[in-house]
């Protein structure tokens, strides 16, 4: 396997031989949103980034729809009119396209998010994926990628990637892993020093990209470039931090879990790692903890397909049974708070709907 090539220094930029200490954690204030431009697929061949065509990003209505938006891994905290999406209109899900704004639930910092500072440079980074929301083993369309990240100025452009293989620091080097297509995102020109958010809804059900769901124990890489794979390396250039639902944020019912372990490439940042894996556990020091890329990936999919295979069928049903058997938050259709018989009615209606 050969690892994936996004190396293209600025000049002048120096290589360190030494571990580099990472900087005190800081807030930064209120994200500025921002939509992308434009899209295109993007595979990696032979070490090489190979972008497919490029294509407007055209919104379309964010009317209710018999699909709706459900996180399967989130480290975004992102509401949509005042909910989170998997919670949504009693179960429903949050329409697509539906400004998801990031919002702390449990640790009263608002909008708020972590970073290293304004002269810490971070612009590629591979992440764990623990798991999925309830019942998703992987494998289904990304439709919608949240992220927020600080920017060192320039023009932006965004490149993910998934993958079944592991993102801990119990493998050598991450770009080794074998990654599945992914998508490349362009927001133009963005000014320097901010605080960035967006939501990138319809990758597959508009702009028909494929990008797959990594199955839990995979992982992801995310990338800060200038065209598809030149790293900015412009001081203050990193991703936004959070936490998943496995941190001391007490929201259990958040989708997906990530571990303790996160690959940057700050060590110099130059689109390899060499053992720069940090260990993001905060926790006494920051909430919530642990903390990780600001990354959130959503399905398009119908109420009632909770495994996210794209049908509503008997394991749909067999898994919210076997939930609402033994009270399990997963089968909290409604997202009350409680499992009772008005989480068995609103999953039933959705089931007979089918999809």
């Amino acid at each position: 396997m050969k690892k994936i090539s996004m190396i293209c220094l600025a000049a002048g930029l120096a290589c360190a031989a030494t571990a580099v200490a990472k900087p005190p954690l800081q807030l930064a204030e209120k994200g500025i949103f921002v939509q992308p431009q434009r899209i295109a697929p993007a595979k990696i061949v032979n070490g090489k980034t190979v972008i497919g065509e490029w294509q407007d990003y055209n919104p379309g209505m964010s009317g209710r729809a018999d699909k709706a938006m459900f996180y399967a891994f989130d480290c975004y905290e992102g509401y949509a009119s005042g909910e989170y999406p998997n919670r949504a209109n009693g179960g429903q899900g949050s329409a697509k396209y539906d400004t998801r704004v990031p919002n702390d639930n449990t640790c009263g910092l608002g909008t708020s998010r972590w970073f290293f500072g304004t002269t810490f440079v971070a612009p590629l980074a591979v992440e764990d994926v623990q798991s999925n929301g309830c019942f998703d083993m992987g494998g289904g369309a990304v439709d919608s990628l949240d992220c927020a990240w600080y920017w060192g100025g320039g023009t932006c452009v965004i490149a993910f990637f998934t993958s079944d293989d592991d993102g801990t620091c119990a493998v050598a080097d991450p770009l080794a892993n074998n990654y599945y297509s992914g998508v490349l995102i362009s927001f133009g020109s963005l000014g320097t020093g901010g605080y960035y958010y967006t939501n990138v809804d319809g990758i597959n059900s508009d702009a028909s990209i494929f990008v797959q769901q990594p199955a839990p124990g995979g992982s992801y890489l995310i990338a800060l470039t200038f065209d598809g794979s030149t790293l900015n390396t412009n001081l203050g250039t990193q991703m936004m931090l959070w936490g998943t639902g496995d941190s001391s944020s007490n929201t259990p019912w958040r989708a997906g879990t990530q571990g303790i372990d996160g690959w940057d490439d700050i060590n110099p940042p130059d689109g390899l790692f060499s053992g720069e894996c940090y260990t993001w556990d905060y926790t006494g020091v920051i909430c919530p903890s642990v903390i990780g890329q600001m990354v959130g990936m959503a399905s398009y999919r119908c109420p009632g397909d909770v495994n996210n295979d794209g049908f509503v069928n008997g394991d749909d049903y067999d898994n919210f049974a076997s939930a609402f058997d033994v009270a399990d938050r997963c089968a909290d259709f409604n997202g009350d708070g409680f499992v009772n018989g008005d989480d068995y009615d609103a999953f039933a209606s959705n089931f007979d709907a089918g999809c």
